[in-house]
């Protein structure tokens, strides 16, 4: 290919993004302008590329500043802890009041909850009773009424077979270890009584 051909190919392809080129070094200088692409029709049980989410869709929406300092803790657990009950304890001891937390490891046992919201049922039970890793978990840890500590967890684990289980966590026991880390935010001010 010769130079030219070749500043040409890299422009078309610059044309594709809709992009403004401006070609120099000994070629004619030449403004690319974006050319229309022909708009594919999305698959049905597709969503269309670009999509974006909407504005304005949630007027219940209430903002917190937490302040700009943050501390972070390493929490390591063993074989036969339970996470949630020792971040309970953790957040106790540790006065936490407002954080969030992520963690990685493996459970042999544990019960999650899905929210049956249109019959109000509650939470189905979702029991597991075998070695599964944890894919994800994170959550919150906040203070009710009374200033206890409120540990709240959404998360999932891999099985062996690669399927997965989740939702809310109520309990969760250590296989082997478990590695959690929560950062602690600075708080919002009180508001004068």
């Amino acid at each position: 290919m010769t130079r030219i051909a070749n500043v040409a190919r890299v422009l078309s392809l610059l044309m594709i993004g809709g992009l403004t080129v401006t070609a120099e070094r000994g070629v004619n200088a030449q403004q690319a302008t974006p050319q229309a692409t022909p708009q594919q029709a999305t698959p049905e049980g597709y969503v269309p590329r670009g999509t974006r989410p909407g504005k304005g869709l949630a007027p219940g929406m209430k903002v917190t500043d937490l302040g700009k300092g943050a501390r972070t803790y390493r929490v390591n657990m063993t074989k036969g802890d339970e996470i949630m009950s020792g971040l309970t304890d953790f957040a106790e001891k540790y006065h936490i009041k407002n954080g969030h937390f992520t963690a990685v490891g493996a459970i042999n046992k544990g019960l999650f909850g899905w929210s049956d919201v249109e019959r109000g049922l509650g939470q189905k039970k979702i029991e597991l009773t075998q070695e599964a890793e944890i894919v994800s978990l994170i959550g919150s840890i906040s203070v009710d009424s009374q200033g206890r500590p409120n540990v709240h967890g959404h998360g999932t684990v891999a099985l062996s077979d690669g399927s997965v289980r989740g939702g809310h966590w109520f309990e969760a026991h250590v296989s082997i270890i478990a590695e959690v880390f929560v950062t602690e935010e600075e708080g919002a001010p009180e508001s004068p009584k």
